[in-house]
């Protein structure tokens, strides 16, 4: 992985506000269900009762603090160099393999992972759910796979910003043209807003660039052959 720029993003506020509403809204069952335990042994005082009261109250309280945990999230980050390819959101690498046309990256997230989902590059857009950007080999796309993923409206598709959250456990993939020069591999732990690649022009190698370099190097035929 690259070394981190000592210069600083800070996160949108109304993004941040937002992620914390969410969050208060996944604690509302908790919550609830801990007054329910509270108005029993309030009202119907009895033995039996206290002890079904304390574990209802114990589960929620184990409830409202995992659903806390989930929703963690970074103030600030790492301010990205100037064109890289940023990671959206935090997790490890589950695999990065593909062919001469095409590779995939998968990124996986588990429940615990910080929420936030940032925007990979200035020219990202989102397309029915799916982050594209077009590179100088072609089309990446960004697709995620989670039971709760939103999208924040009226925010800015800049580099490193929070464009949106997903909850809990999930994954995203990445799909390069050609084979990209990233500078992670299977196994390794990234942030929302680390590098993934970095220079989306330099970073990307097509099968037509592999022919035209092996070409560059292919000395001259002498005259009268017409084969290696």
């Amino acid at each position: 992985m690259p070394e981190k720029s000592h210069k600083i993003l800070l996160s949108d506020a109304d993004s941040l506000r937002r992620i914390k509403f969410a969050q208060f809204r996944s604690q509302v069952p908790a919550l609830a269900l801990l007054a329910i335990a509270i108005a029993l042994n309030a009202l119907v005082p009895s033995h039996n009762l206290y002890s079904v009261a304390l574990v209802l109250a114990l589960v929620a309280v184990v409830w409202y603090l995992i659903v806390g945990f989930s929703f963690r999230f970074h103030q600030k980050i790492a301010a990205p160099p100037a064109n890289a390819l940023l990671s959206p959101i935090q997790g490890r690498i589950a695999f990065s393999r593909g062919n001469e046309d095409v590779t995939l990256l998968n990124i996986r997230k588990v429940l615990l992972d910080r929420v936030e989902i940032r925007c990979p590059h200035d020219s990202s857009r989102l397309e029915d759910g799916i982050l594209h950007l077009d590179s100088v080999a072609g089309k990446i796309s960004f697709r995620f796979d989670f039971r709760r993923l939103q999208w924040f409206p009226d925010v800015e598709f800049k580099a490193g910003n929070i464009i949106g959250i997903a909850v809990g456990k999930g994954g995203c993939t990445v799909t390069f043209p050609g084979q990209p020069k990233l500078t992670c591999q299977t196994g390794d732990q990234v942030d929302a807003g680390d590098v993934l690649m970095e220079d989306l022009v330099t970073g990307q190698t097509t099968l037509q660039d592999e022919k035209s370099r092996i070409l560059e190097v292919i000395p001259d035929l002498p005259e009268g052959k017409d084969e290696l």
